[in-house]
């Protein structure tokens, strides 16, 4: 086999971005060549990154699995891709993956960070594993059961598939507030109570935040019960957060985690490990209606640059499909 060609999708520095070609080395012993079908972009994370918002006392803890250059300087950055494995073992080779690599064309990649995609679940609807992810770990985090009054707020992809999987557990309540009302049709489809502010005299005991927004958070006072516990799910970058703890926060005893992602909830970690959450996240995926959270128009991999150039203009939440062009019986 000659040099492989590929392309890969860089961020310059803050508020710009490059393609960038360069050639592969052939594929080693328990290595894979995979062909990029489909990739999805992280909207919140990746718009962080690209507005050169990463905090300097964050830049090592947040690095994504296979990123190139650094925060700050040119980077590869991405983790949510879907392709086709052409040269591999013969268990791996012509079969469906999913890995945590970034936007590029073709890459060489170890097999033991392959997920295969199981026959019964559309490839594309995959791009939705890692914000499945973060749901399980967030119930792994927090631990809800039945008879649990549940409040998310935020009704992005996120916040979905977190009342998504939180449906599950019997005797279970779950509120759902997004001042967006056009989420609501979404919200009606999954059978979601909607509203578009937290309802005056309503109180659960555990609150995720999924939005984006830390002053939201200083809402949520009057609407927890005691002990409640507060996860936050979103990522704010460099943003300064203002919250007002001298309410009810205290006398209440509330309690405020972070769940993120990249490692398995401490609840959870003696029995599971990155690759099984991965496989379990995918296992969620076979509802049809979760189609509805993927942004039927795609982005071509090669106007990625245009498309982050006027990321502030794109604000609807469905998951951003990039396309690489090849079809997915390639």
């Amino acid at each position: 086999m000659s040099k492989i060609s590929a392309e890969s999708f860089w961020i310059k520095k803050r508020n710009a971005s490059f393609i960038k070609k360069h050639s592969l080395s052939i594929p080693q012993k328990n290595q894979a060549l995979i062909k990029t079908i489909y990739s999805g972009i992280s909207y919140g994370t990746e718009r962080i990154v690209y507005s050169g918002s990463v905090p300097k006392s964050q830049r090592d803890l947040m690095k994504c699995p296979f990123q190139e250059g650094e925060f700050g300087a040119a980077t590869k950055y991405g983790y949510i891709n879907v392709g086709k494995v052409l040269e591999g073992s013969k268990f791996y080779k012509n079969k469906y993956v999913y890995t945590l690599y970034p936007h590029q064309t073709q890459f060489i990649i170890d097999e033991k960070d392959l997920t295969v995609i199981p026959h019964s679940i559309p490839i594309k609807r995959c791009l939705l594993t890692a914000n499945m992810e973060t749901a399980i770990n967030a119930m792994w985090d927090t631990l809800p059961s039945c008879g649990d009054k549940v409040l998310i707020i935020g009704a992005g992809i996120v916040g979905i598939l977190m009342a998504y999987v939180l449906k599950t557990i019997p005797g279970i309540e779950i509120v759902l507030v997004d001042q967006d009302v056009k989420k609501k049709k979404l919200a009606k489809l999954f059978n979601i109570k909607f509203y578009n502010h937290i309802p005056k005299s309503y109180k659960g005991n555990i609150i995720f935040e999924c939005s984006g927004n830390s002053s939201v958070i200083s809402l949520l006072s009057p609407h927890i019960k005691d002990e409640a516990t507060i996860c936050i799910l979103s990522w704010y970058g460099n943003n300064i957060s203002r919250v007002k703890f001298g309410e009810e926060f205290l006398s209440r005893r509330a309690k405020i985690i972070f769940s993120q992602v990249s490692k398995v909830s401490h609840n959870r970690s003696k029995y599971w490990n990155n690759s099984d959450r991965k496989k379990l996240a995918i296992s969620l995926l076979k509802d049809d209606k979760l189609d509805f959270l993927i942004e039927k128009k795609m982005i071509s991999f090669k106007d990625l640059p245009k498309f982050f150039s006027n990321m502030s203009e794109n604000k609807n939440f469905y998951c951003k499909v990039v396309d690489y062009g090849v079809g997915e019986n390639v």
